[in-house]
């Protein structure tokens, strides 16, 4: 029986540990090796009572054993891997890898810190060059208790990265379910039937995707609403315009998907996303499709902006949206007529100013949350329609990005909503009793 330790606070060292061991012995893809692990090891700690992911008396009998369980593993959690994906590292590279891991308890230490495992390996390979910073996951709790989804609603996250938005979503929505009190089948078959018709996860990045596709397996959906797509596309763009997923079709888009699952979709209830900060898009065939190119009469638009109409544009009239940006964005005099906009097309609940810490120690990018309700094409703006407006100053990290604990709260493995030193919840409390 393998054992029982929390990785709240030394996950990090182990999977840079794991990195090493990888990259130093073996030169193959750190990512791709420690996920196949990570998820054998998941199957064996759930089936298996931790019994078969160890060391055996020989490195190629290591290696049977573990290939054996990968490939039970992909079987019994389809859509990650493909069928015939093979462990690459040797058996004597494995070994090690093995007896570093095995001691481990993974899925015992619960969703917040696999969340956090998952997090750290995706962000340290692959995340930052590209201006995707993966949010704190207190601050995801945040923005899904301020829009408050319900059983029966749409919920999506255009950007959905490790899927945290989405894992916090259907946790929310989890209790109101039937038998949601009971770790029982009937409980277990409501929460996989709501996952798989009204949860929707979709990004361009092909790692941020698979940890998605994981976690939401471990809440017990299946997987299947993750989509690998490119979410700026709309479906009356042509061509390609960057590199795609060799399965799909370019010009795939999030209405193409929805219409499928859903002939009668007409958006989405909620959308809760960071998007990527970073980078420009050039692309005229692609920027002649949003309002934004048009009224700012530029060649090139933030990628975040571009993110925030096609948000929008998803939503139902009456949906509701929270939407990490930059907090030029929402104060610069560059992005007036950007505000000007979204004040035509939503009713603007609330604007959240986030400390500068709270990205670190990815970025030190100043940003806010955006909350909003797109309007009907019958509503027009209001000037006795108010906003609420709220400085955040307890982000729940020092300026090193490190975290701040409320007193002996650092080490009992609970949320970060509940560990973490921060004022969100104040927050929370003042944004639900102002009447808007």
């Amino acid at each position: 029986m393998a054992k029982r330790h929390l990785l709240t606070d030394d996950y990090a060292g182990l999977f840079l540990r794991l990195e090493e061991l990888v990259l130093a012995n073996s030169g193959e893809d750190e990512f791709e090796e420690i996920f196949k692990l990570i998820y054998a090891k998941l199957l064996d700690e759930i089936q298996y009572n931790s019994s078969r992911f160890h060391c055996c008396s020989s490195p190629k009998e290591t290696y049977n054993a573990i290939a054996a369980l990968l490939s039970e593993a992909i079987e019994h959690w389809p859509g990650v891997f493909e069928p015939d994906t093979r462990i690459k590292l040797t058996p004597e590279h494995l070994s090690i890898c093995v007896e570093v891991l095995s001691t481990r308890a993974i899925f015992e230490t619960g969703l917040e810190v696999m969340d956090g495992a998952f997090e750290y390996l995706t962000s340290h390979t692959s995340k930052g060059a590209k201006g995707q910073y993966f949010t704190p996951r207190h601050v995801v709790e945040f923005c899904v208790r301020v829009l408050n989804p319900q059983q029966g609603e749409l919920v999506a996250d255009p950007a959905c990265g490790s899927g945290a938005f989405l894992v916090h979503a259907v946790r929310h929505v989890q209790s109101a379910l039937p038998d949601s009190h009971k770790a029982s089948h009937t409980q277990k078959a409501n929460l996989r039937q709501y996952c798989s018709k009204y949860i929707w996860g979709f990004d361009f990045e092909q790692r941020a995707t698979k940890v998605s596709k994981a976690l939401m397996l471990l809440l017990g959906d299946g997987s299947s609403n993750i989509v690998r797509l490119n979410s700026l596309l709309k479906p009356q763009t042509q061509g390609s315009l960057m590199s795609y997923a060799s399965d799909a079709p370019p010009t795939v888009t999030i209405e193409d998907v929805m219409r499928i699952a859903h002939p009668t979709f007409s958006g989405f209830d909620v959308i809760l996303t960071n998007p990527p900060f970073a980078g420009e898009v050039r692309e005229l065939e692609l920027l002649r499709e949003y309002e934004l190119h048009h009224l700012m009469r530029t060649r090139r638009i933030e990628r975040d902006a571009l993110f925030l109409e096609r948000c929008i544009e998803l939503l139902k009239p009456g949906g509701r949206l929270a939407i990490v940006l930059p907090e030029n964005k929402l104060g610069s005099e560059m992005w007036t007529h950007l505000r000007k906009w979204l004040i035509s097309k939503t009713r603007v609940l609330a604007v959240v100013s986030l400390p500068r810490a709270v990205f670190m120690p990815h970025t030190s990018q100043k940003t806010s949350i955006l909350f909003a309700q797109k309007r009907s094409n019958r509503d027009k703006p209001d000037m006795a329609e108010k906003t609420f407006f709220a400085i955040s100053e307890r982000g729940g990290k020092d300026s090193r990005g490190v975290p701040i604990y409320r007193p002996s709260l650092k080490d009992n493995g609970a949320a970060a909503w509940s560990t973490l030193d921060h004022d969100f919840e104040n927050i929370l409390k003042a944004y639900q009793t102002c009447k808007l």
